[in-house]
């Protein structure tokens, strides 16, 4: 475990192109091939912005020259495994010069597959189950403006106290589970014993000082930026790996506003919407830093408006480093409150996880 290193994006968005068989026409097939990140190993669930941004980066292979991805709804219907990969299903819904529109089924399969690291073609013909991930996206060419837009104050000027002239490596790494009892768990664990996250680099601002009990007025700031290169070239793939970032840690938002961090009985998201205002050349990553020449950081910003009857809601405003609002999301996601310790199942799924996949020694020893 000592030598894990996080996989690039690109490495972590991989397809594999599969037969979509007579009498489909309209539609097409593809499969994953890297395993979805899971913050309790192999045996926990999958982390959903995998299938969530693979899906569009699916429909993606499917669209014409000039056509970028601006809308996505989605909807989670069934829980994703990081032990099998998900089958993608794409039909054409419209084609138009400006404009064209993509449905994505997924389903994984109904057993698990025999390769942890690296899928292979075979797994795609074992048994499907039910659709566990289902999104309509919108793909349109970059146009000439007829008018000026607008955006608020940009982020980097409203949260200058906070943000300084750090650097992001300055912050901590996001955690796997942003909650109380996973920070009392890992704070003492050397790194390589837990999970690494994938694809991108994403670093949680220290709002300690701003957040207070009022869940109305809770923010979190995360700076984000992928490993590896991407080719300016798939333009789509960069916006891929917002699309990525916009549901790390998403839901613990409302949990922490809340209060009840460590009682959290279920989470789950429910769907998932992201909106893109800027044309191409702005979603791309690809300003560098003066310290050394890396990619620069952008930022999301998020908040939970109302939460009720079982749910709650996340939105976010997502930022490049020079301070263009490029994205808003919103996610609605299942949160339940657990009323004993039995109850906290999000932990106790953790721990089991973390168990079974050999990197947690007795009851809360890692």
């Amino acid at each position: 475990m000592a030598d894990e290193k996080p996989l690039t994006f690109e490495d972590l968005m991989s397809l594999q192109t599969l037969d979509s068989g007579e009498g489909e026409q309209g539609k097409e097939k593809f499969m994953s091939v890297r395993p979805a990140f899971s913050a309790g190993g192999v045996a926990g669930g999958a982390f959903g912005g995998h299938v969530y941004a693979q899906a569009v980066w699916a429909a993606a292979q499917t669209v014409g020259g000039g056509m970028v991805v601006h809308n996505v709804h989605g909807f989670f219907t069934l829980p994703g495994m990081p032990d099998r990969p998900y089958v993608y299903e794409v039909t054409h819904l419209s084609e138009g010069k400006s404009y064209c529109t993509r449905n994505v089924n997924v389903r994984q399969p109904t057993t698990p597959s025999k390769s942890r690291s690296r899928f292979k073609e075979g797994d795609a013909g074992k048994v499907l189950g039910k659709i566990c991930f289902s999104c309509i996206c919108s793909f349109k060419r970059d146009e000439k403006e007829t008018f000026k837009g607008h955006q608020g104050v940009r982020v980097q000027e409203r949260w200058k106290e906070v943000l300084g002239s750090r650097n992001g490596e300055a912050w901590e790494k996001s955690p796997g589970v942003d909650a109380p009892w996973y920070h009392r768990q890992t704070s003492a664990s050397p790194p390589p014993l837990l999970p690494i996250f994938p694809g991108l680099d994403i670093r949680k601002v220290n709002m300690t000082h701003h957040n207070t009990s009022d869940p109305l007025t809770y923010r979190t700031l995360s700076l984000y930026r992928p490993f590896g290169h991407l080719p300016i070239a798939l333009p789509n793939l960069h916006a891929c790996a917002h699309l990525y970032a916009s549901d790390k840690n998403s839901l613990f938002i409302i949990s922490n506003a809340l209060g009840f961090g460590d009682q959290v009985g279920k989470m789950g998201s429910l769907s998932h919407s992201v909106v893109f205002h800027v044309p191409t050349s702005e979603l791309l990553f690809q300003g560098r830093d003066e310290e050394g020449g890396k990619l620069e950081w952008w930022v999301q910003e998020a908040w939970t408006p109302t939460s009720g009857q079982g749910r709650g809601v996340h939105e976010s405003r997502i930022w490049s480093p020079s301070g263009r609002h490029i994205a808003t999301t919103w996610q609605e996601g299942l949160i339940r409150r657990a009323e004993t310790e039995e109850g906290e199942k999000q932990r106790l799924m953790w721990e089991e996880g973390m168990r079974k996949d050999g990197r947690l020694r007795g009851r809360g020893k890692l």
